[in-house]
């Protein structure tokens, strides 16, 4: 099966390089109202996982324990850009929970700001843990473990509770065995499994109509979209891409991106969950490829469609428009062509 270009960027009318994917757009039974591409290939969904690996925090106790906000639950599930914003709200939770920095083990890497923001804050001459855009979901954990007596100890590790509650909840809520699943290590050091699209696209169905579930998770799936859609500054930051889709929906549509050219959508209008990926990792693609589902879908029109930026201008140095990056036709083909 060869994946449809989804899309291509060009440099005056001729096309100049493009990008093939796969996406599939599923109901919380399971039932596939689009697809484009391989969905049954395993893949890593990266962070995109994120708003599931947040459950066991919310089922297992610890944020009501800790008096956790809605913006520390929101900062769980978040790729965030280390803006001072985002560092006030981690700070803040550290206090809560009676710890500091040095127990998270994610990492240091250049703030994310620093690529996105028109206006970059300098409050920080040395880039802090806090500012990885993993912390939130790392201290998730850690609280967590905190908040059932565990070791904080080893908490990256697979065979760590910690860990195996939240391959427990991302079995459950994608309808995989987990257990022969093939698995790598993710960018902030923890564990990450490859599993079909479909069923990543089916767990956010469910996120997006968990009537189904038991109610201590539809409880939790509701604080986590609510926590999402009330700020949405905080599950990315400034220019970022997830943020201005959530904020300029008013929370319908909840999205949530991952290394890799993988991108994700939680529709509770539709009870309707989306996965994409862009086979060669490009994250723009994915954005871009990832609107014209949502047009497609009808969730957004024309106008906010045009807002949301679906062309990327390609400049020459002097700042020329020389060429866009922009979504194919892909959304109109015939269902059996895109399974081609």
């Amino acid at each position: 099966m060869v994946n449809p270009v989804m899309v291509e960027a060009t440099r005056g009318r001729q096309v100049e390089s493009v990008h093939r994917g796969r996406a599939v757009i599923v109901d919380a039974l399971g039932h596939i109202i689009r697809s484009w591409g391989d969905i049954y290939e395993p893949v890593f969904a990266r962070s995109a996982l994120k708003p599931v690996q947040a459950l066991p925090l919310i089922e297992q106790g610890a944020a009501e324990a800790y008096h956790l906000s809605p913006e520390e639950i929101a900062m769980a599930c978040a790729s965030h850009h280390g803006e001072e914003r985002h560092v006030q709200v981690l700070e803040t939770w550290l206090n809560k929970i009676g710890k500091d920095e040095r127990i998270l083990g994610c990492g240091i890497h250049r703030p994310l700001y620093t690529s996105f923001s028109k206006t970059p804050q300098k409050f920080y001459e040395k880039p802090s843990v806090l500012q990885n855009a993993c912390s939130g979901k790392h201290l998730g954990m850690l609280t967590t473990a905190l908040h059932r007596n565990e070791p904080l100890e080893g908490y990256l590790s697979r065979e760590h509770p910690v860990q195996k509650r939240i391959e427990r909840a991302i079995a459950e809520m994608t309808n995989i065995d987990t257990t022969h699943a093939p698995h790598g290590t993710d960018g902030c050091g923890i564990p990450a499994l490859a599993l079909p699209l479909f069923n990543v696209a089916l767990a956010m169905a469910r996120f997006a109509d968990p009537s189904h579930l038991h109610y201590p998770r539809q409880k939790a799936i509701h604080s986590i979209l609510a926590a999402i859609a009330q700020y949405p500054e905080l599950i990315a930051g400034e220019n970022a891409f997830d943020t201005k889709v959530i904020k300029m929906t008013q929370g319908s549509v909840i999205c949530k991106g991952g290394a890799g050219g993988f991108q994700i959508g939680i529709i509770p209008s539709l009870g309707l969950g989306i996965a994409l990926k862009i086979d060669d990792g490009n994250l723009m693609a994915a954005e871009l490829a990832f609107l014209a589902v949502l047009r497609s879908l009808g969730v957004i029109d024309d106008e906010l469609y045009e807002k949301l930026e679906p062309r990327h201008p390609i400049t020459s140095h002097k700042g020329k428009t020389v060429g866009f990056l922009q979504p194919t036709t892909f959304t109109t083909l015939p269902p059996e062509t895109g399974h081609h």
